[in-house]
């Protein structure tokens, strides 16, 4: 960039602006939004939610603004609007993206071009050279290109002043900070600005989302003037609309309505009552950030959409998921009418298990044993000598340990009983022996403190795990049968000073964490009722994605997620239950493990 470039610019940015509103500037100049479904000048009454993220994104404040919003609700247009605005009161370098190349060429030619022929200020500062009619706009002080977010080598070799990208769902993972890194040249002056509908949980995205103070859109309602967000809990079908079981789609679609949170009035389900709720609407705050200039914005189909539509598609959603087990339409409904992410199973925190009517100190007639000659049988048949089947599962941080014990049916029904922090190996074990844990069933995850755990390990007779990205392991029985399986063959470590070995078993996190998944929603793995609020939420704080280029699921941390203890060391639990065939049904171990309860 030359000095003169830069001298436009500072007079741009330090000139007054033509208008003291953002919004008020472009009702007088966009005289027409060609394509749009409200033909005619722009009117921010029709879409107040987009004006207010209209100001948002003009106040020099905002370094980063990030808008979660349901598809057909204005991003496209909010996009269109802000170059205006841009290219004729505050140029500088711009890039617009849309999912793909092609994509971004045909919303170039289709939504961008006709709306800056339709404003003159807009119009006038088209650069007479400016040949390029597709994906690169020659202004009289800028340049705007309008790229795929796919294709990094778009990213490259660009300073830019201004970055709106759309569709960030579909940006591969880096790709936002590179276009970050874009702006960081022109300073204070720099703007980033990212859109996407619902996407999936754990993204680059919603993990920059959840930075920011992620307002959402409110309304008033129209009977008592109640500020509230709109939110899927408040729509109310019609008492009538179902029968016999099934609903009357018919019914749900002329019938339904939505009750405020304030007056417990029932709305209408009208263009009118909209138009009134969100006339006086704002976007209230629902999380602090630390980061000055960050704002996030979310709106979703019930501020613009008919009720009656959106409920009929959802209970179509619904029915496809209960009946045929396809969650595609339930995953669509979420990201694109609600835009709320979605985990690759189930469409929420997918690892969320269910408690069970039981507490962990009591009683259970269908826990399995294991035989002096080594069979996992049932609880009444079990001789003199027999065993618990109990697996151990120990995750070992600095100074402390995360210690689940859980207990196991034939059938592969398992238990919950017992959760702790521990600060030391012989309390680990005092711990194992309390419960009843054979040695062999006791599984100590040995990713850190490798060598402490290989010699504590091997003193007592516990196996040793490690987690792994593979996603499988080459396993041979004894009868020279090969197969592939999420864990590997056992593997005897040296430890020097001790006559016994450590025993390791790698196994595929991603693979483990997936067939616990399964498990929980076939509702035969739970835990106690009694279980701490502590083990619930380390439990659950992973979630499930699709890698979407190699289609490969993975399990995440989230942004703000810290501890997953309780999780990692239920995989090591259910590792142990996995070798001796009660889950899983992968039968690897055979013989009575050594050392006593």
């Amino acid at each position: 960039m030359n000095k003169a470039d830069l001298l436009a610019i500072g007079r741009d940015v330090l000139r007054p602006a033509d208008s003291g509103d953002v919004v008020e500037w472009l009702e007088d100049n966009v005289h027409a939004i060609p394509d749009s479904p409200m033909p005619g000048p722009f009117r921010s009454e029709r879409t107040p939610w987009i004006a207010e993220a209209l100001r948002i994104a003009a106040d020099p404040e905002t370094k980063l603004l990030t808008i979660l919003a349901s598809i057909q609700s204005g991003k496209s247009l909010f996009a269109r609007l802000l170059t205006c605005h841009i290219v004729a009161n505050a140029p500088g370098p711009t890039m617009v993206l849309q999912a793909t190349d092609p994509e971004a060429k045909d919303f170039a030619l289709r939504y961008l071009r006709p709306v800056w022929n339709n404003c003159p200020p807009v119009k006038a500062r088209l650069s007479a050279d400016d040949l390029d009619r597709s994906t690169t706009a020659d202004f009289d002080r800028m340049t705007l290109y309008c790229r795929g977010i796919w294709n990094e080598a778009n990213l490259q070799r660009l300073s830019l002043r201004y970055t709106i990208a759309d569709e960030c769902w579909m940006a591969p993972n880096g790709h936002l900070a590179e276009l970050s890194a874009r702006v960081t040249a022109f300073g204070w002056m720099g703007k980033r600005i990212f859109m996407s509908q619902g996407g999936m949980a754990g993204q680059e995205f919603h993990q920059l989302h959840e930075t920011t103070d992620q307002r959402d859109w409110n309304m008033r309602c129209p009977k008592c003037d109640h500020l509230q967000p709109w939110v899927w809990e408040q729509i109310r079908f019609p008492e009538d609309a179902k029968a016999s079981g099934s609903w009357d789609l018919h019914k749900v679609s002329v019938g339904t309505t939505y009750e405020c949170a304030g007056c417990r009035a029932l709305l209408p389900d009208n263009n009118a009552t909209r138009l009134e709720a969100n006339a006086r609407g704002t976007f209230v705050a629902t999380a602090s950030s630390a980061n000055t200039g960050h704002t996030g914005l979310h709106w979703n189909s019930l501020a613009s959409m008919s009720w009656g539509e959106l409920s009929v598609l959802m209970l179509k959603a619904k029915e496809s998921a209960d009946q045929y087990g396809d969650e595609e339409p339930r995953r669509i409904f979420k990201q694109k009418r609600l835009a709320m992410p979605w985990s690759e199973e189930g469409g929420e925190m997918v690892s969320t298990a269910e408690s069970s009517n039981y507490k962990m100190g009591d009683p259970w007639d269908a826990e399995a044993m294991i035989s002096p000659k080594g069979r996992v049988i049932e609880q009444q048949d079990a001789p003199q000598g027999s065993i618990a089947f109990r697996t151990m599962g120990v995750d070992v941080q600095r100074g402390h340990f995360w210690v689940v014990v859980r207990r196991w049916a034939k059938t592969g029904h398992s238990r919950l009983l017992a959760f702790a922090r521990i600060e030391s190996w012989g309390n680990v074990e005092a711990f194992a022996k309390q419960y009843a844990v054979h040695p062999a069933m006791v599984f100590v995850d040995s990713g850190d403190n490798t060598t402490e755990v290989y010699r504590e390990c091997a003193k007592r007779n516990w196996k040793t795990a490690k987690g792994s990205g593979s996603d499988d392991f080459a396993v041979t029985d004894r009868d020279g049968k090969t197969s592939r399986r999420y864990y590997s063959e056992k593997q005897a470590i040296v430890v020097p000073g001790i006559p016994q070995r450590a025993i390791l078993v790698s196994h595929s996190n991603t693979a483990g964490k997936d067939l616990l998944h399964g498990l929980r929603a076939r509702k035969v793995w739970t835990y106690a009722l009694d279980a701490t609020p502590e083990y619930v939420e380390q439990l659950n704080a992973e979630v499930r994605i699709k890698d979407r280029r190699t289609g490969k699921p993975q399990w995440i941390l989230p942004q703000g997620k810290k501890d997953n203890h309780a999780l990692d060391a239920e995989i090591l639990a259910l590792l142990a239950a996995v070798r001796w065939g009660i889950a899983g049904r992968e039968t690897a171990e055979t013989d009575l493990p050594s050392g006593t309860p």
